[in-house]
């Protein structure tokens, strides 16, 4: 039992190799977050932009991950 191995989340891998393909979401993030650094409001947000940028990487990610689970 000791020299089993943990099982290996593939999500984590999967969504790293999604990235490069989000490039346009993560630069949209990027440049809110560079927009908005200095509000003293508290009002601004990037959290659309965020959004964006996960929802690119699950929807790449989505179809290899249950995939691999079937």
């Amino acid at each position: 039992m000791a020299d089993e191995e943990e099982p290996v989340d593939p999500k984590v891998q999967l969504e790293e190799d999604c990235k490069p393909q989000c490039v346009k979401s993560l630069l949209a993030y990027q440049a809110c977050a560079e927009r908005i650094q200095n509000d003293e409001t508290g009002e601004a947000h990037c959290t659309g932009q965020y959004f964006d940028y996960y929802a690119c990487i699950d929807k790449c990610a989505a179809p290899k991950l249950f995939a691999a689970l079937k």
